[in-house]
């Protein structure tokens, strides 16, 4: 089993989490391979840290080298190999088996299930939400639509440098028709700084546009091998019902029926013990400190362990 990290910069660890799955999964019998991702690296090489730069292309171009060094390894060359995938790591894992057939299985862990426009929307709208009670609905509204547009343009325009032009002139566009309602909203500036501020935080974001644009459709038609889904009930990182019907009905339509399911009770996105839903915007990303893995990791990890035991059987 290979384990793939999210494209941002996580070393094979990945928090803690995995380590501790490919440590149980070791103890029941199954070879794992996990390596520092290169976004990661670089920092280690005395590059400056800029996640935006690796996206889940690159990181399935990784996973591809991995695979193929170990089909170079005479101890594994034989072995079918699977690949597991959480967050985005599980898009990485979703691009690779849709065009690498030496995948022979897929464990997609709290992964995106629907169009990346629509996760940056919702993403977004969470952490806004809070802030709503403080202005009218036509103020709150303006704040949809400008997020909304630019969902709906950097996922429609596949070429970087021409999706910030296009998205400068809708956000202008909008500025010249809001004004009003823009200044009420976002505080009072004129078009060039409102254009500014909704357009500069993707012009160097590789990853955050390759992660609009992705739809998990176009890779999840081609794939036929084996597939394990979990999610976690309480994930505030994205909403599991959406996310796990969006992979099953995708399946379903393609006439994929080899696949398994499941949402685990009483558990955040990284498969964490949490009893309760936190917002989005309360949430707190860990990258240094070890998770608290408990009884829903023991959960995730006992039903792959059965599914696998199914699986290559």
């Amino acid at each position: 089993m290979v384990l793939v990290t999210p494209p941002q910069a996580f070393n094979r660890d990945y928090v803690g989490f995995f380590k501790a799955l490919s440590d149980s999964l070791n103890r029941k019998g199954y070879t794992t391979f996990r390596y520092d991702n290169r976004s990661y690296s670089d920092t280690l090489l005395g590059n400056q840290l800029y996640e935006g730069r690796y996206t889940m292309h690159d990181a399935a171009d990784d996973l591809h080298d991995a695979l193929a060094f170990l089909k170079t390894d005479e101890r594994f060359a034989s072995h079918p190999v699977g690949v597991i995938g959480h967050s985005e790591g599980g898009s990485v894992a979703i691009i690779e088996a849709s065009r690498n057939t030496e995948v022979k299985e897929i464990l997609l862990l709290a992964t995106m299930g629907v169009k990346g426009e629509h996760v940056y929307y919702e993403q977004i709208m969470s952490r806004l939400t809070p802030f709503f009670k403080w202005h009218s609905y036509s103020e709150s509204n303006i704040l949809r639509y400008s997020i909304y547009r630019q969902a709906r343009i950097l996922a429609s325009e596949p070429r970087d440098k021409q999706a910030i032009k296009e998205l400068q002139k809708e956000m202008a566009k909008i500025y010249q028709q809001h004004a009003s309602l823009i200044n009420s909203s976002f505080g009072v500036q004129t078009q060039q700084e409102f254009v500014k501020s909704q357009t500069e935080p993707f012009k160097n974001d590789a990853r955050l546009l390759a992660a609009i644009r992705y739809n998990p459709e176009k890779h999840l038609q081609s794939i036929r091998c084996p597939i394990f889904i979990a999610y976690a009930k309480n994930d505030n990182l994205l909403n599991y019902i959406e996310h796990q019907k969006g992979i099953e009905c995708t399946l379903l339509k393609y006439q994929h029926f080899n696949f398994f399911s499941i949402a685990i009770d009483d558990a955040n996105h990284s498969f964490e013990d949490q009893e309760s839903y936190l917002p989005l915007y309360v949430s707190v990303h860990r990258k240094e400190s070890k998770l608290y893995l408990g009884q829903a990791f023991t959960t995730l990890l006992d039903n792959i362990t059965k599914w696998l035991q199914v699986s290559i059987n």
